[in-house]
């Protein structure tokens, strides 16, 4: 078992997000997570990686119940860009990272290279635009060579050519037994990447496999289409 969640059930403000949900995920491979904005992608998010703490429920990553060295050693999360220092340049977050996860300074400058990020790394974020940012936050999160990658709307901002990076780098972990699991609304970017995904709808997490003729987009809208 790579990720489990059981009888999950979390309120903020007292709205429920979740109301007794699971998941389960046995198999490395891409997984898009998939709702309207306010349907709990980024909650589901904080909760895997022990930023937010359920009311009931269980949550287990690779077999092993949730703590904070397994999430350090194990997991790479890729938020929005908030979480960037404006003042700082991109390559000082990647030394930080590098010291404190005690990489290879030559892997961090490979993946750097790979998402076409080195031009930009001694400029401060500040002057980043969206786009910058977003393949930043993705150099932050491969360099740490993660079991499971969860990522929150990492396609935001991205260029046609930065767009086929990012897909591109997807798939390779992929084919290193990672597990990624991204929220997108860019569900024709999704469909290139994967088949698998999971829905949020009515509090509850649902799980689908789309077929090589379905359209992510179709089963969206049968989903989450106002009714007239």
């Amino acid at each position: 078992m790579i990720l489990s969640v059981q009888d999950l059930t979390f309120k903020f403000r007292g709205k429920t997000i979740f109301s007794h949900a699971s998941m389960q995920i046995n198999q490395h491979a891409i997984y898009g997570l998939v709702a309207p904005n306010g349907y709990g992608k980024s909650t589901l998010l904080n909760l895997l990686t022990g930023l937010l703490h359920p009311q009931s429920g269980r949550i287990q990553l690779l077999d092993q119940s949730m703590s904070r060295q397994l999430i350090f050693e194990k997991v790479a999360y890729l938020q929005d860009n908030s979480v960037l220092y404006p003042y700082l340049t991109g390559q000082q977050h990647l030394d930080f990272l590098t010291a404190v996860h005690r990489l290879d300074r030559q892997a961090v400058a490979t993946i750097a290279g790979q998402l076409q990020a080195v031009d930009f790394l001694n400029q401060r974020v500040s002057k980043y635009s969206l786009g910058m940012k977003q393949r930043l936050l993705l150099v932050m999160a491969l360099v740490v060579k993660p079991t499971i990658l969860l990522l929150d709307e990492p396609l935001n901002g991205l260029d046609p050519t930065s767009l086929q990076l990012v897909r591109e780098a997807l798939l390779d972990l992929a084919q290193q037994d990672v597990t990624v699991l991204i929220s997108s609304h860019n569900l024709d970017e999704l469909m290139k990447v994967t088949q698998h995904y999971f829905f949020i709808t009515g509090h509850q997490i649902h799980e689908e496999v789309l077929g090589p003729h379905d359209s992510a987009e179709a089963r969206y809208n049968a989903l989450f289409a106002p009714t007239v």
